[in-house]
C-alpha cells in the first residue's frame, strides 16, 4: 500500500510537471518543399514530412487563393489538388492583389507566377497537400511531427522522469513506514489484556500515534475487564455468608431433608470457589518461581486420590521449570476434576516438547465435539451433557486452565484421544 501511494504521488507530480510545461510549437512547413515531395523530386523524411496514398482526399479548412496558386504552379487542374489545414490548424487568409484587384486561378499566368514564387517559400503552419492520381487515389504529403505527437512524447517523458526521480523517495518511505507498522501489528496480535508490555512506538509520528492509541484502548479494556472480574469475585465472596447460615439451619432439619440441603449447599460452595479461582487468575499478578513440576504433579495426584479419583501418572522424576505454583496447581486440579466428572478415571502424563512443557490429562469419557472445543475454553460455557445435577458445573474449569496456560506463555488444547476419550493438553512456554 505504501509503494502504491508513493507511485500515485509520483504520477501526480509528473502530471503537474506536464501541466506546467508549455506545449511545443508545431514545426513550420513550406509549400514548395511539399510540392517537390509530391512530384518525387525530394525525399520526405529529411524535410520532416510524410508521404502516403489515400483513397479519399484529406479534410479540413482551405484557402482558395493558395490552392489556385499551387494547382497553377504544378500545372494541374484545380479539382485534382487539395490543400487543407486539419485539426486545430486554420487556413491562412491570403489574397493575391494586383492593381487593386484580387487574382484567382483564372488570372494571367504571368501575374500568378510572380506571386507564387514568394508564397510557396514562406513558412506555414502544418498542412496537408493532396494530388489526385490517375487511378483515382490521392497522394498526400504532410507534417510528420504533429503537435499532438510531440505533446504525447512530452507527457511520456515527464511521467518517466517524475517516476525515476521519486522512486528512491518512494522506496525510502515504504521501508520507513512499513517496517514499524509491521512490528506494531505483530506485537499487537500477541498482546493479552493482562500483559503490560509496551507496544513498539518507533518510526514516523503516525506510527507513534497509532501505538499510543492501541495502548490506551488496551488499558481501558483491561480496566473494564478487571472491574467486572472484581464485581464477580465480590458477589461470589458475599454469597458465602448466607450459605454458612443455611448450613447451620440445615442441621435442625429432618435428616433426609438435611442431607439434600447440605449437598446443595456444598455444590453452591464449589461453584463459588470456582468463580473465585477464575477471578484470582484474572486479577493476581504472576508469582514466578523456580519449581519442580514433577513434585507439583505428584502433590496434585495425591490430593486427587484423597478425593476418591482413580488416577495414574507417567513422567520423569524431575521437571525443573519456572512458573506460578498456585495457579498451575489450580489449573491441573480443574483438569483432573473435569476428567473424573465425565470418565471416572484419569491418566496424567508429563514430558518436555521442545522448549515447552507438555502436561496431558487424559480420560476415556465421551470426549468433546470438535465444533465445541473452542467455545468450551471460554468462561461459563458448558456442553449439553454437563447440564445434569450429577455432572453440572459453572463452566469455569477449562476457562481457568486455559487462562493459566496463556499467562504462562502457552495454551490449552482439547484433543481427541485414540480409542475414545479426551486429551486436555496443557502447554507451558518459557516465561521471562
Amino acid at each position: 500500500m505504501v509503494a502504491l501511494a508513493s507511485l500515485l504521488l509520483a504520477t501526480l507530480v509528473s502530471v503537474a510537471v506536464v501541466g506546467w510545461m508549455p506545449r511545443p510549437a508545431p514545426p513550420p512547413m513550406r509549400l514548395d518543399q511539399a510540392m517537390q515531395v509530391v512530384r518525387g523530386e525530394r525525399p520526405a523524411m529529411p524535410l520532416g514530412l510524410h508521404l502516403e496514398t489515400r483513397a479519399s482526399p484529406p479534410q479540413g479548412s482551405s484557402n482558395g487563393g493558395l490552392t489556385h496558386l499551387v494547382a497553377s504552379r504544378m500545372g494541374l487542374p484545380l479539382e485534382h489538388v487539395r490543400l487543407v489545414w486539419s485539426g486545430r490548424g486554420k487556413a491562412p487568409d491570403v489574397k493575391v492583389i494586383e492593381g487593386g484587384m484580387e487574382l484567382d486561378g483564372n488570372a494571367r499566368t504571368d501575374a500568378l507566377q510572380a506571386q507564387v514564387s514568394v508564397l510557396t517559400k514562406m513558412q506555414w503552419s502544418p498542412f496537408e497537400l493532396a494530388v489526385r492520381q490517375a487511378d483515382g487515389r490521392w497522394q498526400v504529403v504532410g507534417s510528420d511531427h504533429s503537435d499532438l505527437a510531440a505533446w504525447r512524447r512530452q507527457v511520456v517523458l515527464a511521467l518517466v522522469a517524475g517516476t525515476v526521480l521519486l522512486a528512491p523517495f518512494a522506496a525510502w518511505a515504504s521501508v520507513r513506514l512499513g517496517r514499524p507498522l509491521r512490528r506494531l501489528a505483530e506485537t499487537s496480535a500477541r498482546v493479552e489484556l493482562q500483559d503490560a508490555t509496551p507496544l513498539p512506538d518507533d518510526g514516523p509520528r503516525e506510527v507513534q500515534i497509532l501505538a499510543a492509541a492501541i495502548s490506551t484502548g488496551r488499558e481501558r479494556l483491561r480496566a473494564q475487564a478487571q472491574d467486572m472480574t472484581r464485581m464477580l469475585a465480590a458477589v461470589a465472596h458475599d454469597l458465602r455468608t448466607p450459605l454458612t447460615g443455611l448450613r447451620l439451619r440445615a442441621e435442625f432439619a429432618p435428616p433426609p431433608q438435611a442431607a439434600r440441603m447440605v449437598a446443595d449447599i456444598e455444590r453452591m460452595d464449589t461453584m463459588i470457589e470456582q468463580v473465585l479461582d477464575y477471578a484470582r487468575g484474572e486479577l493476581q499478578p504472576l508469582q514466578l518461581r523456580p519449581l519442580d513440576l514433577a513434585v507439583l504433579l505428584e502433590e496434585c495426584v495425591q490430593s486427587a486420590l484423597l478425593r476418591g479419583v482413580e488416577i495414574s501418572i507417567e513422567g520423569p522424576d524431575t521437571l525443573p521449570w519456572q512458573g506460578d505454583a498456585l495457579l498451575l496447581r489450580r489449573a491441573i486440579d480443574n483438569l483432573i476434576d473435569n476428567a473424573d466428572r465425565y470418565a471416572g478415571a484419569v491418566d496424567l502424563h508429563a514430558a518436555m516438547a521442545g522448549n515447552r512443557m507438555q502436561l496431558d490429562v487424559m480420560d476415556r469419557g465421551p470426549g468433546i465435539a470438535e465444533d465445541d472445543r473452542a467455545r468450551l475454553l471460554q468462561p461459563f460455557q458448558r456442553s449439553e451433557s454437563s447440564r445434569s445435577r450429577a455432572t453440572g458445573g459453572t463452566g469455569l474449569g477449562l476457562a481457568v486452565a486455559a487462562n493459566v496456560a496463556r499467562r504462562h506463555g502457552g495454551e490449552l488444547l482439547l484433543l481427541q484421544r485414540d480409542g475414545g476419550g479426551l486429551i486436555a493438553r496443557l502447554l507451558l512456554g518459557p516465561v521471562s
